[in-house]
């Protein structure tokens, strides 16, 4: 954890002046454009987007900003690699500020669930993050003191938030959730004997019983999914919007073609869980109530929402009010040439020699495959050609791909190979050469959108090439290589008037 991380914890800092950016350079003039456009749009428009292109410095205008707006701000980011990223970066350039962390809780959390192959529950599993949850309270801290900062988010920005104050909030309101667990159960245990669910009567009352008598002690912390929807029944649901008390945050939505996926997904998800498990007799039902916030929800309780990808959706496109387009990079470095291959290149004697020759230069390669068992056999397959690689797939856990991802940066490792290399956040300078496996595959992983992002692996070096490997070409190949040429053509002759 960068010592920054640190600080926050143990030290609340306010600029009494608001926010103060560090930088040591000044925005180009496609960067002025867009923090222009899109400062006039704050607090006039409800939506607008950034289409920016991968290494023109979102980022960058999105400090110039905050900064600038001088207002309370909540970036969403689609995973935490890409959290954690964007968080190194605002720290850095708002020293003086304080730059939140507020991720889920958990390196793994897979909450309970209804199998009904197997007909019973799963318990799912659990691993606490303890570096996270401190980073999160320090959140909170600060927020009961200012509004004046940057949180850096995932979708966990849904969830009602009180976790700190639970054991004293329980102890307070003991009787309360007792005589309300008594109350749900009775009833819910009197339906379910009418319809001649005796076991899950049965089921129900137990698990209520359980809670009730864990409770109890005085000094017990014990809380579970339906005494914290009792809480809420009782207290309102408190979201981390609602720390921000005199006025509502800007929001930032960093990938949104990615993001907003999530935040649409998961309150219907969610409900869909706690519903079989209610019906099943596992909880009461007032756990379906507490629900996590919907995108609409979100949407009020926040100023004006600003989407940020170099392939936004349709949903943000048709939405927004105004649109800004950020094509060209500080470095001028164009969008890289695309180059197609035939699908046996793949994997064959010449993409060996292509990788051997760039490594040779100093540069990195990434390789893009369809799947882990893909992964695995080039992954062997360089190792018998003595080409040191490695590799990166949701399965490595969470703090070996912060390693990988570090000694790439720091040019230790000069092949990657791996499937969804998006939610990494693999943009790396040295990254000169891109591959892709079975580029006209029809599956979500080879869409125009990802494409295109994935192609922007290689869009920071001056010698950027991507591969694409395929022995035809795709509607989606076809209009991801026209939307790369257009950038090309557009950045060509900018950087030719300037």
């Amino acid at each position: 954890m960068r010592r920054e991380a640190e600080l926050s914890i143990k030290k609340i800092k306010v600029m009494k002046d608001g926010f103060n950016l560090k930088s040591k350079y000044i925005p180009t003039k496609d960067q002025n454009n867009s923090i222009e456009g899109l400062l006039d749009g704050i607090g006039k428009y409800k939506q607008q987007t950034l289409k920016g292109i991968t290494g023109s410095g979102k980022t960058f205008v999105l400090g110039n900003i905050i900064n600038r707006e001088n207002q309370p701000a909540i970036v969403l980011a689609p995973n935490k690699v890409l959290a954690y990223q964007l968080y190194n970066e605002l720290v850095e350039m708002f020293p003086e500020n304080f730059v939140g962390y507020y991720v889920s809780n958990y390196d793994v959390y897979i909450p309970p669930y209804f199998n009904n192959n197997l007909n019973k529950k799963v318990n799912g599993t659990v691993v606490v993050n303890q570096k996270n949850k401190d980073l999160r309270y320090a959140v909170k801290d600060f927020l009961d003191y200012s509004d004046k900062a940057i949180l850096i988010c995932s979708s966990t920005i849904l969830f009602p938030t009180f976790e700190k104050q639970l054991p004293e909030l329980i102890t307070e309101h003991k009787s309360f959730i007792i005589r309300r667990l008594n109350e749900e159960m009775v009833k819910q245990v009197r339906d379910f004997k009418r319809e001649g669910r005796f076991e899950e009567a049965e089921r129900l009352g137990n698990h209520i019983d359980h809670t009730i008598n864990m409770l109890l002690p005085s000094d017990s912390e014990y809380y579970n999914t339906d005494v914290i929807a009792i809480l809420g029944e009782k207290l309102g649901d408190f979201y981390l919007t609602d720390y921000f008390k005199k006025s509502k945050p800007n929001l930032f939505i960093d990938e949104s073609h990615l993001t907003l996926l999530q935040l649409k997904a998961l309150p219907s998800a969610n409900k869909v869980r706690l519903t079989k498990l209610v019906d099943k007799g596992f909880y009461i039902s007032n756990v379906i109530k507490n629900n996590v916030l919907n995108f609409d929800d979100l949407k009020d309780r926040v100023n004006t929402i600003t989407y940020m990808s170099a392939t936004p959706s349709k949903f943000e496109l048709d939405n927004s009010e105004y649109v800004s387009e950020l094509v060209t990079r500080p470095n001028n470095i164009v969008d890289p040439k695309i180059i197609i291959k035939a699908g046996e290149y793949f994997g064959g004697g010449k993409m060996i020699n292509d990788v051997r020759d760039t490594i040779g230069k100093g540069e990195t390669v990434f390789i893009n495959c369809i799947s882990r068992k893909s992964v695995s056999n080039i992954h062997t397959l360089l190792s018998h050609n003595n080409i040191e690689s490695e590799v990166i797939h949701f399965k490595i856990k969470q703090d070996k791909r912060k390693e990988i991802l570090r000694d790439l940066r720091g040019g230790k490792i000069n092949v990657i190979i791996g499937i969804n290399m998006l939610r990494e956040g693999l943009d790396v300078k040295q990254c000169s050469l891109v591959i892709i496996e079975q580029a006209s595959r029809n599956n979500f992983l080879r869409t125009k959108s990802c494409l295109i992002q994935v192609s922007g692996r290689a869009a920071r070096n001056i010698n950027g090439e991507v591969f694409m490997c395929c022995n035809h070409i795709s509607s989606s190949l076809a209009g991801a290589i026209e939307e790369i040429d257009y950038r090309r053509g557009k950045q060509l002759n900018l950087i030719g008037s300037i």
